[in-house]
């Protein structure tokens, strides 16, 4: 089987798993300020699936600095969720929604600590797309390969303290070219990984794990600059 063979065959066994899967009502979430919808951009490079992601900009108003996927609140605008979807990316990252072969749509999932419901919707773009960010939302654009997501040696932890908590959780991550990926965008990443790979992650990887007086936020950048010594991510745009 050639690599173009094998990625059209990964694409068609998400196609497939995800035409079962009924898209959430755009009532559900317009005109609701938790409410949110996001592209998943898949292409290949190799014959290898890769994912993309970015990074938000500290100049937005929740979740800076952090790793998510291309979306943002639905809007009048937008017929339906997957609308918003593309248009979102289309404003956050020059992605041309034409140029996107929509393949599903995952359940709706929200995050834990903002309580912000989001539409997942996974597309195949061309590899080379011309995506460049918008810099008062997006601070940097960049992919993963499926096989690095795979592995379980850039699975890690993530400690956060939320808004208005003294103490900090450890969250669990995946570590990989200097970018962490957790939370709702880790879930969201996993549920495709398991569709892919015909099994669900090992439910120990997702429980919280506690954090002693003695680890601090240099214990996760030190395992993170390790981790970049081993394996560096290519970034698609920056």
């Amino acid at each position: 089987m050639s690599d173009s063979a094998a990625f059209a065959d990964q694409v068609e066994k998400i196609r497939n798993t995800l035409v079962t899967v009924k898209p959430a009502p755009r009532q559900e979430l317009a005109n609701k300020s938790n409410g949110a919808a996001v592209l998943i951009p898949l292409f290949e490079r190799d014959g290898e699936l890769h994912m993309v992601f970015i990074r938000r900009s500290d100049h937005v108003a929740s979740h800076r600095g952090q790793v998510a996927f291309p979306g943002g609140r639905v809007e009048a605008i937008d017929a339906t969720l997957l609308d918003a979807a593309l248009r979102e990316a289309y404003e956050e990252v020059g992605l041309d929604p034409a140029s996107v072969d929509v393949v599903g749509g995952l359940r709706t999932m929200h995050t834990t600590a903002s309580g912000i419901i989001v539409a997942p919707f996974v597309g195949v773009i061309p590899p080379d797309a011309p995506l460049k960010p918008d810099p008062s939302e997006v601070a940097e654009i960049f992919d993963m390969p499926l096989s690095a997501l795979r592995d379980p040696g850039f699975r890690g932890d993530y400690e956060f303290t939320p808004d208005g908590r003294a103490r900090a959780s450890k969250f669990p991550a995946i570590l990989y070219g200097g970018q962490v990926i957790w939370g709702l965008t880790l879930r969201i990443t996993i549920s495709l990984l398991e569709i892919l790979d015909g099994k669900a992650w090992d439910a120990t990887f997702f429980s919280l794990r506690p954090i002693n007086s003695a680890t601090t936020r240099s214990d996760a950048t030190a395992e993170r600059s390790r981790r970049r010594q081993l394996r560096t991510g290519s970034r698609v745009a920056e």
